[in-house]
């Protein structure tokens, strides 16, 4: 099944939901021919660049802002309309990449790459079947687009939205969020701590996405001064201040700073608990890791969504980076009853193999 993959390299998100949905094709169909694409940059990387710098620079200047825009284009009004022209410059320049590779199927992990593929399909440039894998618990209208023939949802609660923004149920399916396969089976945590030196403590993983956003530096301190006897696995992504801030620091606990790495999934296998921004991929393989999500730092939008559907399921807590952050973490690390209770419902919802749900999909649709 020749298929190509649009994403976006906004964060690692999307990206990581195409490389495992790549990962599963390649499993079942090892001369297949999948290519990710980096959708903007694909258009122009000049345009790549100012969309992500923009974006990224509300977020951290503004982000009450961008909330307050995310939530007025939620339901759908304007947010698909005020997209419609920039969809119809920009689509052209996908059509010859899709003519000259010639895929059977055609993924979207980006809403801005289904806006412009969904033009496509709509003004018949493209004939392919169009899947759309929504990469948040929760839906926004700028992810839906006429010329979409499938959609992949994270849970069963999300089919009365789909239902709300006009979209039949014969286009929805519920998969889950698309995790890699190293995600999806669970490492022995005795064999990972003795291959990175870890110890046998009670353990915290940190975790702020691929850029390191949010209050790491100040929960890590909270932390590290109310608990002893523990220790605190950090993965501070690209953000090399921070990943040298922390590295030369002299800490009470036992720490261990990581930059950008590929193992996470083992350093998730050996952590008590998962304290992490709500991403929809990160908060998905913690899930099908069965581990206890501590919240921080949602940014407006999509990640407080996120955090309430998460915490409204009982496998999340959110703190925000106040005095009594280091007391609430040290009383949870040592309470095994809650722990074991937000594990359990976290495996409880997690969906490890969704990507091969979304696969076995559309391989009935190709039929």
């Amino acid at each position: 099944m020749d298929t190509l993959i649009f994403s976006a390299s906004v964060g690692a998100g999307h990206d990581q939901v195409a490389r495992a949905l790549q990962e599963e094709i390649l499993r079942r169909y090892p001369n297949a021919r999948v290519a990710i694409v980096d959708t903007i940059s694909c258009i122009s990387p000049i345009l790549n660049k100012l969309l992500i710098e923009g974006y990224l620079g509300l977020l951290k200047l503004s982000p009450a802002v961008y909330g307050k825009l995310y939530e007025k284009t939620e339901a759908g009004e304007g947010a698909r309309d005020l997209a419609n022209l920039p969809y119809r410059l920009l689509s052209r320049a996908l059509a010859k990449v899709i003519r000259d590779y010639s895929p059977d199927a055609i993924i979207c992990t980006h809403a801005f790459a289904a806006g412009l593929l969904g033009t496509l399909k709509r003004r018949q440039r493209i004939h392919q079947h169009l899947t759309v894998v929504i990469t948040d618990f929760t839906v926004h209208a700028y992810w839906l687009h006429k010329g979409a023939d499938l959609y992949c949802i994270a849970h069963e609660q999300l089919l009365g939205t789909m239902d709300d923004l006009g979209v039949p149920r014969s286009q929805v399916v519920v998969t889950g969020i698309p995790i890699l396969a190293r995600f999806s089976e669970k490492a022995d945590p005795d064999l990972v701590r003795a291959k990175h030196r870890l110890d046998n403590l009670p353990t915290v993983l940190v975790m702020g996405g691929s850029l390191g956003l949010g209050e790491i530096r100040q929960v890590v301190e909270r932390f590290d001064a109310c608990a002893e006897g523990s220790q605190v696995l950090v993965v501070t992504g690209r953000n090399e201040i921070l990943h040298n801030e922390l590295k030369n620091r002299r800490w009470r606990n036992k720490f261990f700073v990581y930059g950008f790495i590929d193992f996470v999934n083992e350093l998730m296998a050996a952590a008590d608990i998962v304290l992490t921004k709500p991403g929809g991929v990160t908060s998905a393989e913690a899930l099908s890791q069965g581990k206890p999500i501590i919240i921080m730092s949602p940014i407006p939008g999509q990640e407080d969504r996120n955090t309430r559907w998460l915490t409204e399921q009982g496998c999340a807590i959110r703190l925000s980076a106040d005095e009594d952050t280091g007391v609430k973490m040290t009383q949870l690390l040592n309470d095994k009853e809650r722990l074991t209770q937000l594990g359990q419902r976290a495996a409880a919802l997690g969906r490890p193999w969704a990507a091969r749900a979304v696969i076995d999909e559309i391989e009935l649709r190709l039929q």
